[in-house]
């Protein structure tokens, strides 16, 4: 284990009826890390597992086999619990889940209210998340006047402001509108780039892939691979069996290159195929 892995997962398996005779496994002996500041991205199908491997990273499942480390400190180990969601935090699927206030402010400060934050750092804290997260202007905004994306922006300035060193985002965008998805991919890489904070991403949209630094693909409880984007969208077949597709702008470098266009093939994003194009076009 390396002083820079903030999340170590060893040869972790977890079922969900463990005391049946003949168990089924939502994961199975997966081993990887996630470096401190490092940007993951955990892609699979629906039932794949990506979901389990959020709620066993901060101990809220408990590996039937295997351990789960955070900073170190083993999630198995009760006096460990707290210390452990200190330090990564998980942000779910729908924000309502997740929102206990009517209240913007009182929401993100519930998180830090409950670690028993002096009120005048909580009050530092709230501010803060909420600049974060670009929902500042609204801090006196009720909560349920807000639009799903700005719903899940207050979700994750909750848990900006408990000051964990990693946070873990199950699917945050699977409910919500282009525009949601956009703002919320935004604070996402801010996040991680500007504030240093280590981000795992588990979704099934490729194309919000395209930026990490890893990505890590789960198919049938296993790890099937882990490598740069763009390694791993190279690996077509290997997509395909796992029920995932190519991000859009990468089926249309196919597209073309299939009408005898000369792209590259390791294009990911729109801006690197306007480049190509542009490039292209003045030879």
């Amino acid at each position: 284990m390396s002083t820079q892995d903030l999340l170590v997962f060893d040869n972790v398996s977890f079922s969900y009826n463990e005391d049946d005779e003949n168990p089924s496994f939502a994961v199975k002996d997966v081993s990887f890390s996630v470096r401190k500041g490092e940007f993951l991205v955990i892609l699979g199908h629906n039932g794949s597992g990506k979901s389990t491997l959020a709620k066993l990273s901060n101990a809220i499942f408990i590996p039937t086999t295997g351990k789960v480390f955070v900073n170190g400190m083993d999630t198995s180990l009760p006096e460990n619990e707290i210390p452990v969601r200190k330090n990564v935090g998980v942000v779910f699927q729908n924000p309502d889940n997740q929102i206990v206030s009517s209240i913007v402010e009182e929401d993100v400060a519930f998180g830090p209210e409950n670690l028993a934050v002096d009120p005048k750092e909580i009050r530092i804290r709230v501010d803060e998340a909420l600049k974060a997260v670009g929902m500042y202007e609204r801090r006196f905004s009720e909560t349920h006047r807000l639009s799903g994306g700005q719903k899940q922006r207050v979700a994750i300035a909750g848990i900006i402001a408990m000051r964990p060193g990693c946070i873990v985002l199950d699917e945050p965008t699977a409910m919500l509108d282009p525009k949601g998805r956009a703002d919320v991919l935004n604070t996402i890489r801010a996040l991680n780039k500007d504030h240093g904070i280590s981000v795992v991403l588990i979704t099934h949209f490729m194309e919000e892939a395209v930026y990490a630094d890893r990505v890590l693909v789960i198919d049938q409880a296993r790890i099937r691979a882990v490598g740069k984007p763009r390694e791993i969208f190279s690996q077509r077949e290997m997509l395909k069996e796992c029920g995932l597709e190519l991000p859009d702008t990468a089926k249309l470098c196919d597209k073309l290159r299939d009408r005898g266009i000369g792209i590259r093939d390791d294009i990911l994003t729109e801006e690197e195929l306007i480049a190509e194009i542009i490039k292209r076009s003045g030879k």
